[in-house]
């Protein structure tokens, strides 16, 4: 497939991020495709990814779908202890960082460099705990909760790789899929006692959804970024 996304509602993008790139990290337990997220979307293998449950990415790193969107790589969490808890101060310290806004050639201001956080989650299993991990313990704490936007990886092997039919799910599956970002969203708000948005499902490994995903993503943004 690879279909080219790089000029996907360019025109609106011009008008509404004309100062610098929406910066939109994905963060997410080991294993769950933030870096096969961002290669079906930029569209090469820039983000290597892992095999199994195998950690790929070691450190944050961006990669530019065209200059006005930048999305930001980071390791997952889930393998050890104390390697988790540097990647969360890391992740809360990047999250902090304040950048100088340009206008013209000149500072009128500072904002914060991640506009938005993708929690990419594991649609294959029910286990929630690192994702609650991430939030509780350093995304809840460092950005405004309608920055944060969740997401569904993997729709492709949700039910075990039954009902994927021709490179998308079939009326079973489907149903499933519905069902599941209604339970997952249930869980989370129950967690965190906030509302959220309602997750979407895509499968990067398909580049199933992968428009809808973006859509999700701009028609979401933080509105201070329309500009």
């Amino acid at each position: 497939m690879n279909e080219n996304l790089s000029n996907y509602r360019l025109n609106e993008l011009r008008t509404k991020l004309s100062v610098r790139p929406l910066d939109i990290m994905l963060v997410g337990v080991t294993g769950a495709g933030k870096s096969s997220t961002i290669n079906a979307i930029v569209g090469n293998d820039s983000a290597k990814v892992g095999v199994g449950v195998n950690p790929e990415t070691q450190d944050f790193k961006p990669y530019y779908l065209n200059e006005y969107i930048r999305f930001w790589d980071t390791p997952g969490i889930g393998d050890l202890p104390t390697k988790d808890e540097i990647n969360m101060q890391i992740i809360g310290s990047y999250l902090n960082e304040q950048i100088d806004t340009i206008i013209e050639d000149r500072v009128v201001g500072k904002s914060y460099l991640i506009d938005i956080v993708l929690i990419v989650i594991d649609g294959s299993g029910r286990d929630l705990g690192g994702v609650y991990k991430l939030l509780n313990n350093t995304i809840l704490h460092n950005i405004d909760t309608n920055r944060i936007l969740f997401v569904i990886n993997q729709a492709d092997v949700a039910m075990k790789g039954n009902h994927w039919v021709n490179g998308k799910p079939d009326d079973v599956l489907s149903d499933f899929l519905n069902r599941k970002t209604e339970s997952i969203q249930k869980r989370i708000e129950n967690e965190i006692h906030r509302k959220i948005l309602r997750p979407i499902c895509y499968s990067a490994s398909n580049e199933y959804n992968k428009k809808v995903l973006i859509d999700y993503i701009l028609d979401n943004m933080c509105k201070t970024r329309e500009i």
